[in-house]
């Protein structure tokens, strides 16, 4: 059964980043049997500054996330969100990064997006910015003048990747993120990670059973 994993996600989404785990086990689990596909949601449409009362939303939520999923935010990225002037947060750069990874080599949109995340997560960098995505991307591979011609692509079509995201959050009734849909045998389902964070296997037996359904 041909069978595709739609996630919805946003590299500057704490939740998102516990659910990279996930998506690496699932991929170890299932391989080539399962396409992965990005949508981006976009948390931070456009540049935003961060206010005192929600950096310390931020850091509270981080917390709450590295208990649960035991993924890292370095000291870096912490010392940033505490006292960075200004701090701006903006998901249309790496979104657009992750998407243009995506359509150049798909296999390595999960990458790039790991990539993404330890840039932000641990070493608190800047990832608005688009000569920093090139070489993260230049690491994987991928050559920066092909990624800079592909990123400016995704740019132009970024109104097209974002309707789409927001048309499988319809269709269910989700909301935020990350979400994961899994279309196979011309059927789409939402899945529940709910409780995936520390319990991954759950997430894989959800798709395991639907790849396994008689048609």
């Amino acid at each position: 059964m041909t069978a595709k994993l739609h996630a919805i996600i946003d590299p500057l989404c704490g939740w998102c980043y516990a659910a990279s785990p996930l998506l690496k086990k699932i991929g170890q689990h299932f391989g080539d049997d399962l396409t992965v596909r990005f949508h981006p949601g976009l948390l931070f449409a456009s540049p935003a500054n961060i206010d005192p009362a929600y950096r310390d939303h931020i850091i509270t939520a981080d917390q709450r996330i590295a208990a649960l999923a035991g993924v890292t935010f370095g000291e870096a990225y912490l010392n940033r969100v505490r006292t960075a002037d200004p701090l701006q947060y903006y998901s249309v750069p790496p979104a657009a990064a992750v998407m243009a990874v995506q359509e150049l080599a798909p296999r390595l949109a999960h990458a790039m997006l790991e990539q993404i995340q330890k840039t932000h997560y641990v070493e608190g960098k800047d990832v608005s910015n688009v000569a920093l995505l090139a070489t993260l991307a230049e690491q994987l591979g991928i050559d920066s003048t092909i990624f800079a011609s592909r990123y400016a692509e995704v740019l132009t079509a970024l109104p097209q990747y974002v309707n789409t995201a927001r048309a499988y959050l319809d269709e269910f009734g989700a909301r935020g993120f990350p979400n994961f849909f899994l279309e196979a045998g011309g059927i789409k389902t939402h899945l529940n990670h709910s409780h995936a964070y520390q319990h991954p296997e759950e997430l894989v037996a959800q798709i395991e059973t639907i790849l396994t359904r008689p048609d």
